[in-house]
């Protein structure tokens, strides 16, 4: 056998520009908002269960309000790496590279082919587009 398919990595990454920059933190601030309107509806929900079971079943509200807590801190968390996370994007340098995604190829081997050129990819994209294709994970 002289030739051999294999599946690599390939790394994606992001050249940091203004445009990235600005589409990163507006699908954060989306991201955000949709949080929020979770925040919102959990408390909505937990006013209608708490007096739905004030009726009907009084002491199940605990199990309720204990689960509902769960759900809010979780959605708390979740808003407070995102406020992070649009704290940091505003801090990247312009031109440094960032990663975007993972991903996997496929990759024909020779007998005599350099090993370093198999072993990963990196695929770097700047404002959408496709700039530069490095091998061996450089």
């Amino acid at each position: 056998m002289e030739t051999l398919t294999l599946i690599r990595p390939v790394l994606v990454k992001v050249k940091v520009t203004d445009s990235h920059k600005n589409v990163m933190v507006a699908e954060l601030q989306e991201e955000l908002k949709r949080v929020e309107l979770e925040l919102r509806h959990l408390d909505f929900q937990e006013k209608r269960l708490v007096s739905e079971l004030e009726k009907k079943n009084p002491q199940g509200i605990p199990a309720v309000r204990h689960s509902l807590e769960e759900e809010r801190r979780k959605r708390l968390e979740s808003r407070k790496r995102l406020a992070d996370r649009i704290r940091e994007t505003g801090q990247l340098a312009l031109g440094s590279e960032v990663i975007y995604s993972r991903m996997e190829s496929l990759v024909e081997v020779n007998v005599g082919d350099e090993w370093s050129r198999i072993t990963g990819a990196v695929i770097i994209l700047e404002d959408g587009l496709v700039k530069e294709i490095r091998q061996g994970g450089a």
